[in-house]
């Protein structure tokens, strides 16, 4: 990109100079070794090596990225005080889960005084980020127009969070696994009943939010369920068991290629 590209916001609409901005925050993209490469992935195509998270140097101008840099910090307040992310914490016990007795969940948290309107707009947000962003990485990663524009409203401050349009789920990996980052992601979830609902998969260092995609089913119906984001109240928590996850065979994955290829002396990309 050329210095001090002029081009139009996508998130505030407003013409001005183009800045770098990351699609999912540094803070929760860290690395093994300060400096050194972080591998990361769309979850099809082979990793590639990066010494910077995705960022996109066409998606905002300076008032946009200030309004993400808003969001991201009130929510990592909360991410980081509610032990949400890998690396808040060190020893399990300090979730202090009620176990489950098997499987690959093991455990539930119940969390009291949340804010969910930040940890809200903060996935809300980075679906829009994703959504909205040309990067080649992020080509697979499908949102549609209506709902984006919907999540751009959400994230200026213009619309409210409304949890029966975006419905979102917070789980967190209860286990450690490798550092590693993955692009959002479009999921498809069988229900009991054999129907299908869509949704939006966002991983953060053992954080990860679904975000039921209603396009086509608002106002979705929530019910009185408390693992899903409101206006306030209680939160229930699922944590998973990273070794017994898909998302462990694919980090797993990652690594043996990498190690293949240092092997191998084989060029990484």
């Amino acid at each position: 990109m050329k210095k001090h590209e002029i081009g139009i916001c996508k998130l505030t609409l407003a013409r001005g100079k183009y800045i770098k901005s990351h699609i999912v925050p540094k803070a929760l993209t860290p690395k093994d070794v300060p400096g050194g490469p972080m591998f990361q992935s769309d979850g099809h195509e082979r990793p590639k090596k990066r010494f910077d998270s995705w960022y996109d140097q066409r998606l905002v101008i300076r008032k946009g990225e200030d309004i993400l840099a808003t969001i991201d910090h009130d929510a990592i307040k909360e991410i980081q005080r509610l032990k949400l992310a890998w690396k808040y914490w060190e020893d399990r016990s300090e979730l202090a889960m009620e176990p489950f007795r098997a499987g690959a969940a093991i455990g539930l948290r119940s969390l009291y005084d949340v804010n969910h309107v930040a940890l809200a707009k903060f996935a809300i947000s980075i679906l829009w980020r994703a959504g909205a962003s040309e990067m080649k990485d992020l080509k697979g990663f499908h949102v549609s127009e209506t709902l984006l524009e919907q999540a751009r409203l959400v994230v200026i401050g213009h619309r409210e969070f409304d949890p029966t349009v975006f419905p979102i789920k917070v789980f967190q990996f209860g286990t450690k696994g490798p550092l590693h980052n993955l692009t959002p992601m479009n999921h498809e979830l069988s229900q009991p009943d054999g129907a299908k609902e869509k949704f939006f998969r966002i991983f953060a260092n053992g954080l990860f939010f679904h975000i039921t995609d209603t396009a086509s089913s608002q106002p979705y119906d929530l019910g009185k369920a408390t693992w899903y984001l409101r206006a306030s109240g209680k939160l229930d928590v699922i944590c998973m068991d990273f070794e017994k996850s898909a998302q462990n065979e694919f980090a797993t994955s990652v690594f043996h290629h990498v190690s293949s290829q240092q092997s191998s002396g084989g060029k990484q990309t």
